[in-house]
């Protein structure tokens, strides 16, 4: 089979999603023809105010390469696609978007497209199907070039209840795909009631990023850490995601255990990190670290703790199962039935006190710790698995494929019937 990935950004560039398209990308590539389009492979320096024009306009120049068997397909403009593109500087006009979002989108589109959809229409030549992992014009666009040639074309929406995603636009997009794909049942739920086909829905899940091997007992000699419990956060430190809140529930924690160290990682911004200035020695934050560095720090917590109000299916949660880790989950749509679902940990809200009385609930009971996190364990064994959601998508790309196949030779048959005498 060839497989074609559509996603607007993709390695060395890090996030979630970038992380699931390329493990699925190499396990697929053992049997499978696998290639990767992509705008965007490192993150942009940027000021803010021109962050809109990260993924079009101000997009670094990149070549297309190989990821081992992957083909890896660069986007990226030339100069004059940049000049075709100038019509989109509106988009960073002070307030402009707040206001004007997905007007300005449908604006941009047509300025986008001129410059994105031959490099699609290039890419999705020969695929038997393409996956997009991207929405706004890049996913219209890969949609746009797949129609043109009849192949079939699924996508992963990865909605943020309103927050990004579920836009009139998007969803008229979602529903030209011949397949969609949640990640969790409460992100279909969701999406159907966006006015999606639940016909067309299909259940799969992303993958915990992690070495093969972890060094706990390194990891807490290298910091500091001897044998105190240790609280971890992973993720950027912003208020969305609750690193300012877990860091306020510390004091709290602190007055029954007051041994407890708490350690965040992750990068942050300048702002955000003023935050861990002068604070508590019994905090450490580590910054943007390495991949062995998270697993062996994962390996080496007692509770992990991301209580999250922007998240659907957190791949660092799996991680943290995966080291067999009770995680305290946030209150963002789904994520309390994922991990109360499963009796894998705790939901909270990010009010310190709530959050410093689940962290001492756990801090306080290590058979319940280790219950917790044995369940996460084989919860993320039964069904994310890198195998497990490999499988999965391959199950559905061969009934979208066939659906696809069946539908034309109808429609084959049906002109060749001969029109009735008159």
């Amino acid at each position: 089979m060839n497989i074609l990935f559509v996603s607007q950004n993709y390695f060395p560039f890090t996030g979630g999603v970038e992380a699931h398209v390329r493990q699925v990308g190499q396990e697929l590539s053992k049997q499978h023809q696998v290639r990767i389009a992509a705008v965007r492979f490192a993150i942009s320096r940027t000021p803010r105010r021109l962050s809109v024009l990260e993924d079009n306009l101000l997009v670094p120049r990149f070549e297309s390469s190989r990821d081992g068997n992957v083909a890896v397909e660069a986007l990226s403009p030339t100069i004059p696609d940049r000049l075709r593109m100038l019509p989109l500087i509106v988009r960073a006009l002070p307030l402009v978007p707040r206001y004007a979002y997905h007007g300005l989108n449908r604006f941009g589109y047509r300025f986008y497209r001129n410059v994105f959809l031959p490099k699609l229409r290039k890419w999705v030549q020969g695929a038997d199907i393409v996956h997009c992992m991207a929405f706004g014009p890049l996913g219209w666009a890969a949609r746009e070039a797949t129609a043109e040639r009849g192949i079939p074309f699924v996508c992963t929406p990865f909605v943020h209840p309103h927050q990004w995603g579920d836009g009139d636009d998007d969803i008229a997009y979602y529903k030209r795909a011949q397949a969609i794909v949640a990640l969790v049942d409460t992100d279909r739920q969701y999406l159907i009631s966006l006015g999606l086909s639940p016909d067309r829905m299909h259940v799969i899940g992303v993958s915990p990023e992690l070495p093969p091997t972890s060094d706990p007992v390194n990891f807490r000699r290298r910091h500091g850490l001897n044998t105190a419990p240790v609280v971890l956060y992973v993720g950027r430190m912003m208020q969305k995601k609750g690193a300012s809140a877990v860091l306020a529930a510390a004091p709290i924690v602190w007055q029954n255990n007051p041994e407890v160290r708490f350690v965040f990682i992750g990068p942050a911004s300048p702002a955000e990190a003023t935050q861990f200035a002068n604070c508590d020695p019994r905090v450490k934050y580590l910054g943007k670290v390495s991949t062995q560095e998270k697993a062996d720090a994962l390996a080496a917590c007692d509770v992990f703790c991301m209580p999250s109000l922007s998240e659907i299916l957190p791949t660092v949660y799996l991680e943290a199962w995966s080291n067999g880790k009770p995680v305290i989950g946030g209150m963002a749509p789904g994520l309390p039935e994922l991990v109360e679902g499963a009796d894998a940990g705790f939901a909270s809200s990010q009010d310190p006190h709530a959050l410093g009385s689940t962290l001492g609930k756990l801090l306080g009971d290590p058979a319940l710790r280790a219950r917790l996190g044995a369940n996460g364990k084989s919860l993320v064994e039964k069904k994310y698995s890198v195998p497990a959601v490999t499988h999965a998508l391959l199950e559905m790309y061969h009934q979208v494929i066939d659906e696809r196949s069946a539908l034309a030779a109808n429609e084959s048959s049906i002109r060749q019937i001969p029109a009735a005498a008159t």
